[in-house]
Parts: structure tokens; C-alpha cells; sequence
């Protein structure tokens, strides 16, 4: 799926919503996020942030070949001004007059066709909500473990970032998921000496945790193909470190 295919997707998900209610509970439908979620409201607003920014990374690949904007306006420009977090409190009703007119479609369309070459890769639902499944197990193993305070604050920490990587990807495709894997890789060489340290003095149960969540990672980088980012992480640590080795064994395997 190219770029301008997948604002086209989100596009045709929300024109077809058919319920009068607040852009709020709009966006949780065609995000498809959890309504009963605590931090629903932030979780929507990210997405919205995201998905202004597909708009315009969108806009960036069409005027690399020369495309004038009017092309690609009212549609752009409309979708743009309706994905405000400033409107959540608004009514779908008094919205979708502005966003449904066919020609608003039309740019979509007419761009998905011009970036025709540009496929991104994109992760199936199924492996999304396997993935987040797993970060559920994850975030529940990781209350329940024995862990000291640093390696507890850098794992969860990792987690909540992959984690809102993987939320956003419906809208950005695998690019925040790879934003992810250097956010980890930065830090996890940052601070590879303190967490060595550490996870040599863990127990046996947090060291199989930690194998677990690098078995997690190699999974995340295969769904986004971004796994060589991940081998190049493990090589870079690899040479010395003897306690961080079931998390570089599974990135290596």
C-alpha cells in the first residue's frame, strides 16, 4: 500500500460513518481503538497528529514528482482541517458536508494512482492484533516479575513506545514501527553497560522475561521488515556482553 492509498483507506472508513456523534467517538471507530480504553482521548489525538502528518509526508512524495497541490485539493486540504483534535467535541453531522463531496475522493484516488510505485509495507490486522496481544502478555508478565527498578523503567518504557508504534501504523504504515527500532537501539546501546549489569544479577525468571521480550522485538521487526535494523543492533552489542545474551540471541537467530 503506497502512502496516498492509505489516507485513502482511513478517508473511505470515516465518509461511510452512517452514526451522528462526537468526532471523538468518530475517530474510535475508524481508528478502531478500544472505547473503554483510559487514555482513549490521547490515544485519538496521536492518531490525529499521525494521520495530519501521513497528509503531509503524502503531499512531500507528490511534489517530489512535480504534482501541483491543487491537484490534490479540496481533498487534502479538507481531510486535513477535519483530522483536528480541536474539532473531538464536534458532531459528525456538521463535518461530513465538508469532507464527502466526490472530488474530495477524487485526489485520493487520482494520488494513489501517481504514487503507484511507492508500495510501503504494510503490517496484516492479523499480525497487529497479535502483536498487541502480546504486549498485553508483556506489560501484565513485566507487574509480576522480580526486576530492579532500571531494568523494570527501560523494558516498560520500550514497550509503551513499540506499543504506540504499532497503534499508529494503521495510520503511517511501518514507518513509526521503525522509528521504534531506532528509538530501542539508541537506547538500549545508551545504557548497555547499566543493563548488563543488571540483568547478570536478575534471576533466572527475569532473564527468561527478557528473552521473551526479544523474541517479541524480532517479531515486530519481521512484521515491519525492519528486522536487518534490529540484527545491526545486536551485532553492535554482541562482541563483550555476556548477561544481555538471550535478548541478542533471539535478534540474531
Amino acid at each position: 500500500m503506497n502512502p496516498a492509498e492509505r489516507l485513502l483507506k482511513i478517508y473511505d472508513k470515516l465518509v461511510t460513518r452512517q452514526t451522528d456523534q462526537s468526532m471523538a467517538k468518530t475517530w474510535t471507530s475508524v481508528f478502531d481503538l478500544d472505547e473503554n480504553d483510559l487514555q482513549l482521548e490521547d490515544k485519538v489525538t496521536s492518531c490525529l497528529v499521525a494521520l495530519r502528518k501521513q497528509i503531509d509526508f503524502t503531499s512531500e512524495r507528490l511534489a517530489e514528482m512535480d504534482v501541483p497541490t491543487d491537484l490534490t485539493n479540496p481533498g487534502f486540504s479538507r481531510f486535513k482541517q477535519v483530522a483536528s483534535a480541536g474539532h473531538l467535541n464536534a458532531s459528525w453531522n456538521g463535518l461530513r458536508g465538508h469532507i464527502q463531496p466526490p472530488e474530495c475522493r477524487q485526489a485520493f484516488m487520482w494520488s494513489s494512482w501517481l504514487l503507484r510505485n511507492q508500495t510501503e509495507k504494510e503490517i496484516s490486522a492479523e499480525d497487529l492484533q497479535e502483536l498487541l496481544d502480546e504486549i498485553a502478555e508483556l506489560e501484565e508478565s513485566i507487574a509480576d516479575a522480580e526486576m530492579s527498578p532500571i531494568l523494570r523503567s527501560f523494558i516498560q518504557q520500550q514497550i509503551a513506545s513499540i506499543k504506540d508504534a504499532l497503534i499508529l501504523s494503521a495510520v503511517q504504515g511501518s514507518r513509526p514501527i521503525h522509528e521504534a527500532v531506532e528509538k530501542f537501539a539508541g537506547a538500549f546501546i545508551l545504557n548497555n553497560d547499566k543493563i548488563n549489569t543488571e540483568v547478570a544479577k536478575s534471576s533466572s525468571k527475569t532473564k527468561e522475561f527478557f528473552t521473551k521480550f526479544g523474541g517479541f522485538l524480532k517479531k515486530t521487526a519481521e512484521a515491519a521488515d525492519a528486522l536487518d535494523k534490529f540484527k545491526t543492533l545486536a551485532n553492535n552489542v554482541s562482541d563483550g556482553v555476556d548477561a544481555a545474551k538471550p535478548l541478542i540471541t533471539q535478534l540474531l537467530s
